[in-house]
């Protein structure tokens, strides 16, 4: 629990609770609650969230496995409990499709990841002939996602590969710009035009958390993302938040992260320019010979004031057009955003800039347990901070049969 320590200053006092719990003291849930869920007064940072999300890892048979082998058929026998009681929850709230989500970390083995994954996909396929059909999207890690890479498509081409869509990049996204996974993508787009009837969507969370960066730079990060192939972009609140919000703050990133914006100035100066970026090739240029002469980890301190506001408004509308044109979709988590992004009012979410430029967008609930919320909340949230009026509920919920990752990676057609 150091990361929950790290955050909060305290540890949670876990096991008294399971105690109370376990004595029959019914109160005990809403202590816990207290503790697991992400609520407003947690808004702010996404290490306060991935403390939260640890006190579910560290409770669960998963902690256990890690540090002794032996305890994985435990840990399987839980994993597949939990699955069958998300499905059934599911399906009592009138959903019949879903895409799960579930990240195997480089540290676990490659047989018993192996198993991990076997494990989901059998539990999965005895709900083939229902009313519900559950689709797994592996989620690898970001500083080596080849480690799982030859797992992945043995399952896909498997007896139950119909079940896995798509492969995922999600936690900390700091340190770990879209430009490392371009080799990567590469192969997954090879897989995919190789094997057609089993492509894989790329799912790839980015923009949500950026404070290693100025918001240039994370406006970049998507774009970029969605370049190298990345069929639905999760969260991308730097795309499309009111800059505003962080008028008159100061940011710092690397040398080499403000080369690489300085790169990217360059390369899209004429669209930049058609949308109001003034964008001086010989100032540019100086600006690099004078980084070249630095330190590519020493940081650079940028300022936000009103022009760079103004500046970086023009600079989403751009890269909002790109990703447009490029046919990536952006997966918006309401409370998720509002929390993580520390968005304290409405009007200042992304989701106003997304319908304002046509950018498709399908609503989430992220993770319901942490953010104690659902699918169908997240989609009135939507209606009730955008004024739209019931029928668009129905327009959100078939832009998610639509934006699908079997229709996204060209495996299916869509089909109204």
């Amino acid at each position: 629990m150091v990361g929950y320590e790290s955050a909060y200053g305290k540890t949670p006092p876990i096991r008294d609770i399971l105690a109370k719990y376990e004595s029959g003291d019914m109160a005990s849930k809403e202590l816990f609650k207290r503790i697991y869920v992400v609520g407003d007064e947690d808004a702010g940072t996404f290490e306060k969230f991935q403390a939260k999300y640890d006190v579910l890892i560290h409770g669960s048979r998963y902690a256990e496995f890690v540090k002794h082998e032996e305890r994985l058929p435990a840990y399987l026998e839980e994993l597949c409990y939990f699955c069958n009681r998300i499905i059934a929850n599911q399906r009592r709230n009138g959903v019949g499709y879903a895409e799960q989500r579930i990240m195997i970390s480089s540290k676990v083995e490659q047989k018993h990841a192996r198993q991990i994954a076997d494990a989901i996909l059998n539990t999965y396929a005895k709900y083939e002939n229902s009313d519900f059909k559950p689709r797994l999207a592996l989620s690898l890690p970001r500083e080596n996602p080849w480690y799982h890479w030859e797992m992945v498509k043995d399952i896909a081409l498997g007896p139950l590969g119909h079940l896995l869509t798509g492969v995922d990049f999600c936690n900390f996204e700091e340190g770990y710009p879209p430009k490392n996974q371009a080799s990567f993508f590469g192969e997954v787009k090879a897989f995919n035009q190789k094997h057609p009837e089993r492509a894989l969507a790329i799912l790839y969370h980015v923009g949500e958390s950026f404070k290693d960066k100025s918001l240039q730079s994370a406006v970049r990060w998507v774009h970029e993302a969605a370049q190298l192939g990345a069929n639905r972009l999760g969260h991308a609140i730097s795309l499309g938040i009111d800059p505003e919000v962080f008028e008159n703050a100061q940011r710092t990133e690397t040398v080499e992260e403000h080369m690489d914006q300085l790169q990217y100035d360059l390369q899209h100066a004429e669209g930049l320019r058609k949308f109001g970026v003034s964008i001086e090739k010989r100032k540019i240029e100086e600006k690099l010979i004078y980084c070249r002469s630095l330190s590519p980890s020493s940081r650079i301190e940028i300022r936000c004031d009103n022009q760079t506001v103004m500046e970086i408004k023009s600079r989403q509308r751009y890269a909002m057009g790109q990703i447009k044109s490029l046919g990536a979709i952006i997966e918006v988590c309401p409370t998720s955003n509002r929390r993580i992004g520390n968005i304290r009012s409405e009007k200042h979410h992304p989701v106003h800039a997304f319908l304002e430029t046509g950018l498709p967008f399908v609503i989430a609930s992220d993770d319901p347990g942490v953010f104690d919320t659902n699918t169908v909340d997240e989609i009135n949230w939507l209606l009730r901070a955008t004024n739209r009026g019931p029928d668009y509920f129905d327009e959100v919920v078939e832009a998610s049969w639509r934006y699908r990752s079997e229709i996204l990676s060209g495996r299916e057609p869509y089909l109204p």
